[in-house]
């Protein structure tokens, strides 16, 4: 499951260097750049951040990087990656709780509620609506209709945007 997702995200040929290695070297090198991922990711991607908030992704992924390159065994590696992205996923949902001096914490939801800190919004412009639409109608629909579908649009002069045109439509 990871190689499939490295290959994901890294593309095929990270996959066909990982598929039947034992060997550290090719898995810190794919780990490393992982890391780098995440971090231009974050920067190109999340418009709206506080200096506080990034300066905890930073240290994260730095304490990863450091880690990583500590590693002596591909098991050391990926838990030392594992741990990066555990404490990442928590960061991007609003912050890491620290609750090493509790001895158990319940999945009681006031545990969890991880927003007194800052809050998360996942918001689209009108652009990314339409580009999700775009992508939703030619996974149903294929290329060749589509292209026909939004020519008709063009031809319509149409005001509204092609997505609601589209569902003006099918209605």
């Amino acid at each position: 499951m990871l190689k499939s997702a490295i290959e994901q995200l890294l593309g095929r040929d990270a996959w066909y260097e990982l598929k039947e290695t034992t060997s550290l070297s090719p898995w810190r090198k794919h780990v490393l750049k992982l890391i780098k991922a995440i971090r231009v990711s974050i920067r190109e991607s999340v418009q709206v951040r506080d200096a506080t908030w990034m300066s905890e992704v930073t240290e994260n992924l730095v304490r990863g990087e450091q880690a990583a390159r500590k590693s002596k065994d591909i098991d050391e590696l990926l838990s030392c990656f594992t741990a990066t992205l555990l404490r990442q996923v928590f960061l991007q949902i609003g912050m890491l709780p620290d609750r090493t001096t509790s001895p158990t914490v319940s999945l009681s939801k006031e545990n969890w509620r991880l927003n007194r800190q800052r809050s998360v919004q996942y918001v689209q412009s009108m652009e990314q609506l339409e580009a999700v639409f775009w992508s939703e109608q030619q996974s149903r629909i294929g290329f060749e209709k589509q292209m026909e579908l939004h020519n008709e649009h063009r031809w319509s002069k149409s005001e509204l945007p092609y997505s609601e045109w589209c569902r003006a439509r099918e209605a």
